[in-house]
């Protein structure tokens, strides 16, 4: 019993668990609303940047340039890799706890900019571009972020409940730490299958979009 607790989340916390899942979906709502806003308020030369940088892929697509399977690999897995090491650190402090949620608001407004700015730039055509290289991975991003966020509040609560008193079963801290060890493989293999899929798709895809 004592070793299966230290596994196991007790059965009265699944409202927790959906209570955080709610609070964090709506934090992601949030940000993705506020990405997605804040595109049309950017100022004329910040537009200029980001145009520079879709006609730079463009050019270098052109070309025959190839985009780096490592460097997209990389940099899949340092981003989602540290959210995961962020989640697990704020579950464990509890006084970070807030922190999960400014962290799943602020992957949001990622998403809610980036294909806020791809419609706005490219029109219909960002629109497709974004379902067919963007919704797909951040879909699983999302999940596993949320699902991450929620366990993570939910440890949380239980020690926190623990400080006062008020639960004296095992604390399930291998059950913790073993889901956030599968919210990480799975962000592993999500990287990997970003760096097989983005340098094939990408350069069949852009230039079609941003012609005119």
């Amino acid at each position: 019993m004592g070793l299966r607790g230290l596994f196991f989340f007790p059965r009265e916390y699944k409202k927790v668990f959906r209570v955080s899942v709610i609070i964090l979906l709506s934090a992601l709502s949030f940000g993705v609303v506020f990405g997605s806003v804040y595109v049309g308020y950017m100022d004329y030369y910040a537009l200029e940047d980001l145009e520079s940088g879709l006609d730079y892929f463009l050019q270098i697509t052109d070309e025959g340039g190839q985009v780096s399977s490592a460097k997209i690999a990389t940099n899949s897995l340092n981003t989602n890799g540290i959210f995961i090491l962020y989640t697990v650190i704020c579950g464990l402090a509890v006084i970070g706890l807030p922190l999960v949620v400014v962290m799943v608001a602020f992957r949001g407004a990622l998403l809610g900019f980036t294909v806020g700015y791809l419609v706005q730039r490219l029109g219909w055509k960002g629109i497709v571009f974004s379902l067919v290289t963007i919704f797909p991975f951040s879909l699983i991003n999302v999940l596993v972020s949320l699902f991450s966020g929620a366990t993570a509040m939910t440890f949380s609560w239980i020690i926190i409940k623990k400080v006062f008193g008020r639960d004296q079963n095992p604390t399930p801290i291998l059950g913790f730490l073993s889901l956030q060890l599968l919210t990480f493989l799975v962000m592993f293999l999500l990287a990997l299958l970003e760096a097989a899929v983005v340098p094939w798709l990408f350069p069949r895809l852009l230039p079609w979009a941003l012609k005119k």
